[in-house]
């Protein structure tokens, strides 16, 4: 068995909204013509987990949110700082999930009229703030072990049918006395949850995480791959197809758990690299100099970052959006490499600058879609946060 090299620890606690916090409306679907969330499929929740390895130290946070603006990784860091967790040590991820709370504000229930709640986010807070004091408490020594396939579990790139990131990856702690948490990924959008039934769910990584959760034990921890223009079979159909989808991840990361290895090396490391992007898209300038989006940016650029997680030889880069699988592709060949988007800020799709169209698209049943698009910064910043991500690899 190998020598356990890092300190971790994990955490979990429910985020499901209670009456107290007031109307939320539902993100992902009806923007600006949202309706009020009425009631629960299955809990929400924020998970933990804590690696430390002699003085450096990463907290990893997921939460079944449809995205959080970097000013909450921001907050979240000057609650934390007395654990001596430096903001650059904080990995702020959300599961993309389309039937949560509006946690950023555009999905209100009309035109001009924001969807934050305040009392939520300070709960969320709270709530996290506490799991990581949890999991820095509870922290053990542990061993990272590492499986990792190419498999499509029923998904596609309508726009790009050729161009597909089917990274399929599960990092695992294990202690002396078993799992104590682990990080699972894939690239499927979290939509598989019906536009028109106005219900809380956590869509399949909720359900996959609780699977992972009692058959490995520990935390299970969901971090959305590349996941631009990466549609799964069943979009929109409903709660049943959402959670069927989680079963077969879940099924399929059970049974690639004997294929795990040992991370090798005992390093830990963080790096953040600052980089700006051009505030384009006209939609988003109004809503941020109107305060619908909950935001303190003003265009006409946004300050974000790009991160890189180093556990031993595994490489782990964080992208503050949602990328389209050509933004990464290639980058990272001298370590293992791994992309998650929607880490510590969720700034819409970024898409190749050659497949930027401002035309319709048909998709599915004969639909005109430009929703990528419109949801981008603009053009210019998936080309931008390409070349940021080469220079961020090569340091």
């Amino acid at each position: 068995m190998p020598e356990r090299s890092f300190e971790v620890g994990a955490a979990r606690r429910k985020i499901t909204p209670s009456p107290e916090v007031g109307p939320v409306y539902r993100a992902g679907y009806k923007m600006m013509e949202a309706e009020p969330l009425t009631g629960t499929i299955d809990d929400i929740f924020l998970r933990c987990i804590t690696v430390q390895a002699e003085a450096a130290r990463v907290v990893f946070l997921s939460l079944d949110l449809i995205g959080l603006f970097r000013d909450f990784t921001d907050a979240l860091a000057l609650q934390v700082t007395p654990h001596g967790i430096e903001p650059k040590h904080l990995i702020v991820a959300t599961t993309h999930s389309h039937a949560a709370p509006d946690t950023m504000g555009p999905w209100g229930p009309s035109f001009g009229e924001s969807g934050y709640n305040e009392k939520y986010t300070k709960f969320l807070l709270r709530t996290a703030a506490d799991a990581v004091t949890e999991a820095l408490e509870s922290a053990r020594p542990a061993q990272p072990y590492l499986c990792i396939e190419e498999t499509n579990l029923g998904v596609g790139n309508f726009r790009e049918p050729g161009e597909l990131n089917l990274a399929l990856w599960c990092l695992s702690f294990r202690g002396d006395d078993g799992v104590v948490g682990s990080l699972i990924s894939y690239s499927a959008q979290p939509e598989l949850v019906p536009r028109d039934d106005d219900r809380i769910s956590g869509d399949y990584p909720g359900e996959a995480c609780r699977i992972l959760d009692r058959e490995l034990g520990g935390t299970t921890l969901f971090l959305l791959g590349a996941c631009g223009g990466m549609e799964p079979e069943g979009c929109e159909e409903g709660y049943d197809t959402a959670h069927a989808y989680g079963r077969k991840l879940a099924g399929r990361l059970l049974g690639l758990a004997h294929t795990a290895r040992p991370v090798d090396g005992d390093t830990l490391h963080v790096t953040v690299r600052e980089i700006e992007l051009p505030v384009e898209n006209e939609g988003f300038q109004l809503m941020m100099e109107h305060g619908i989006l909950e935001t303190t940016r003003r265009p006409p650029t946004a300050r974000t970052t790009l991160s890189r997680i180093e556990i031993g030889d595994t490489a782990i880069y964080g992208l503050p959006g949602e990328s389209f699988p050509g933004i990464v592709a290639g980058i990272g060949p001298e370590k293992r490499a791994l992309f998650i988007n929607q880490v510590n800020d969720s700034l819409g799709y970024f898409i190749p600058p050659e497949q930027f169209r401002s035309d319709p698209v048909a998709w599915g049943k004969g639909h005109h879609f430009t929703g990528h698009e419109i949801e981008s910064l603009g053009r210019r910043a998936g080309g931008i946060i390409r070349r940021e991500l080469i220079k961020l690899a090569s340091e």
